[in-house]
């Protein structure tokens, strides 16, 4: 079986995957179909039964056709050099790695998109699993694979052959499984079923989506202890990028009763697609560039720009203008006027509620869970229930200017004399404060544990996002807009910033050492000169960044190297924000310009002209664009074909 030989004829072995105690795996090649495998070959000198197991699992498989299970393309036996029958079976070769390199879970639409997929999916294939009377009984990050695509495919089913030969989970003493996934009904040695399987995918979720498994221990017996008597700490708190909606359905899977779990994979991929659908509703709509939105990426955006028409249009009680943008939370609207209301409206267009404030509400607000928070320039901000009950107020000594942004139960929020206010999001006390050298016109970036904040003195300051504590700051020009930030492959990240005279920066950033740092040896990949102001946020996508000057010129930039992509001229000036939205770009200009162009061409797919111009950010969602214009009206465009 060494690299290089070619086994039964067909299969060329080019190099070891992984080993364990029965068996080898292989990356091969399949010379009859041109294709890459897997090949799982059996150790010589293995008792009987471990040979009876390893044909049982083979057995296993073949039983199974679903797109989230391992198939078995080929079954075999050959004879190595020292004259001893090998068993061996093909399965296809998955690239992608385990499940784990979907994590730890960023808060950020992609990244999001990618868990969800791939959580409703692994619980569907559990469930067809079930349906065929098998439980799996060992389910870890490490026979969860990703195949190209990015989907999880089940797979490594020893457990489940031995499991139908064997009444008990017990031998020797010992409990058959992986600890540190392993349902509290297992961990005791006292039966298990569907729901078992349910909670080690919620554990190796939980994994996914934090960066380690709900209980560690210095010992395998100190893990099961916790299992079955500890509950699951809150994933919040080891990863406050954990949206609330997918914390809820880890929890419900981590229920120590099996009656309390979902009933069934299906049940299971329920709880995820009501998740999906808060997440977009609540949160990625919800809040202004820094947070989940700190791409300028909205999910759900008008496909089909070309039937765009105007649905509605509402007078509000003062003019929009820069740095306001329009969010919502599932059919509401919110938006700030100078003179001193936060307006909220349905997506009907009917009135919901005004909120005063003693001044101009042009900062963008921010929606959390059937409330709403926004600042005001007397340095008010304020949380309000959205039947109009004031909870609480915090007072700063200047204007609050960027929007609050939420991370891990607290408000970040920057103002006008240069301080970053963390407050407890429930209760409006402060946590900690700290002092920039200059002011702050921008939301923080939240990203691995870091606030990152650009102030109008030409610094860039990270923060310890839990205590407030600087870790490093570097000088990158006066910053009037949000930066924007991608994240580019696990623990890896691109962050624009855009300065006010016109040059971008792209700095690399690493979370290798559990927070956000400069990667090196040099954290600037490329610097641009838009010869242009910038009041605009720039909008990121895979591979391009989209930034706009204020004179009117939107560039599509590579994001691997800076080098032009595209361009495109407005005739008036831009102080809104770009946004992106299902492949395509909106803008708006102080002239009254609408435009749709495809997001990696820069061709023009629709154009509107109106009588007054946009500062404020729009806001693309439910299949509409939502503008807020200078003199304070807010429209409605839908997709209308034409009769």
């Amino acid at each position: 079986m060494e690299i290089g030989a070619t086994i039964a004829g067909r299969y060329l072995l080019h190099a070891l995957l992984g080993e364990g105690g029965s068996a080898k795996v292989y990356r091969a090649r399949d010379d009859l179909l041109g294709r890459e495998v897997a090949v799982k070959v059996l150790h010589p000198h293995l008792p009987e039964g471990d040979r009876a197991r390893f044909l049982r699992e083979v057995r296993t498989l073949a039983r199974l056709t679903h797109p989230g299970v391992v198939p078995v393309l080929d079954l075999g036996e050959v004879t190595d050099a020292s004259g001893l029958p090998r068993s061996f079976f093909t399965m296809p070769l998955l690239t992608g790695g385990p499940l784990t390199a979907l994590g730890p879970l960023e808060d950020a639409p992609r990244p999001l998109a990618h868990f969800l997929t791939a959580a409703a999916f692994a619980s569907r294939a559990l469930g067809y699993i079930h349906a065929q009377g098998i439980i799996h009984r060992d389910l870890t990050p490490g026979n969860i694979l990703l195949d190209a695509a990015r989907m999880p495919r089940i797979m490594d089913f020893g457990l489940v052959a031995l499991s139908e030969h064997s009444r008990h989970l017990t031998r020797s003493g010992v409990t058959l499984g992986t600890p540190a996934y392993m349902a509290p009904e297992q961990a005791r040695g006292v039966g298990v079923g569907p729901r078992s399987d349910l909670y080690a995918l919620g554990a190796v979720l939980y994994r996914v989506a934090c960066g380690s498994p709900p209980f560690v221990g210095d010992s395998d017996q100190s893990v099961l202890f916790q299992h079955v008597y500890e509950p699951p700490p809150d994933p919040r708190d080891l990863n406050p990028a954990v949206p609330d909606a997918v914390a809820r359905v880890l929890l419900a899977l981590l229920a120590k009763r099996p009656e309390d779990r979902p009933e069934s994979g299906e049940a299971a991929a329920h709880l995820w697609a009501l998740a999906r659908r808060d997440v977009w509703a609540r949160h990625a709509r919800g809040q202004y560039r820094g947070g989940r939105t700190r791409t300028g990426e909205h999910p759900d955006g008008p496909a089909r720009p070309e039937h765009l028409r105007e649905a509605w249009s509402v007078p509000l009680p003062g003019e929009v203008t820069w740095p306001a943008a329009v969010v919502g939370e599932g059919d509401l609207l919110a938006v700030g006027t100078r003179g001193g209301q936060l307006v909220l409206l349905h997506t009907s267009g009917r009135p919901y509620a005004t909120y005063a404030a003693r001044d101009e509400v042009t900062a963008p607000a921010t929606f959390q869970e059937g409330h709403v928070l926004y600042g005001a320039w007397d340095g008010t901000l304020r949380r309000v229930r959205l039947d109009g009950q004031e909870l609480w107020q915090h007072q700063a000594r200047a204007e609050f200017t960027g929007a609050p942004t939420l991370w891990g139960g607290r408000v970040l929020a920057a103002s006008r004399d240069g301080h970053l206010h963390a407050l407890d999001a429930r209760r409006g006390e402060l946590a900690w404060a700290y002092r920039a050298g200059g002011p702050l016109a921008a939301s923080p970036v939240l990203w691995a544990g870091a606030a990152l904040l650009c102030d109008e003195n030409g610094w860039l300051h990270a923060l310890d996002a839990r205590s407030g504590s600087p870790l490093w700051k570097v000088e990158v020009g006066t910053v009037h807009a949000t930066p924007a930030l991608l994240p580019t492959a696990p623990g890896e990240a691109t962050l624009i910033v855009p300065t006010w005279p016109g040059e971008v920066h792209a700095l690399g950033l690493s979370a290798a050492s559990g927070r956000a740092q400069l990667a090196t040896p040099e954290p600037t990949l490329w610097t641009y000169d838009l010869e242009d102001e910038i009041w605009a946020a720039p909008a990121l996508t895979p591979g391009l960044a989209l930034v706009a000057g204020w004179g009117g010129t939107v560039r599509a930039l590579r994001l691997a190297d800076g080098e032009d992509v595209w361009s495109h001229t407005l005739q008036g000036r831009v102080t809104a924000s770009p946004v992106v939205s299902a492949g395509l770009v909106f803008l708006a200009s102080e002239a009254g310009e609408l435009t749709a162009l495809d997001v990696q061409t820069g061709e023009v797919r629709w154009q509107q002209r109106e009588r007054e111009g946009v500062q404020a950010t729009p806001l693309a969602a439910g299949g509409t664009l939502y503008v807020a214009f200078m003199n304070g009206t807010l429209r409605a465009y839908r997709e209308k074909p034409e009769p």
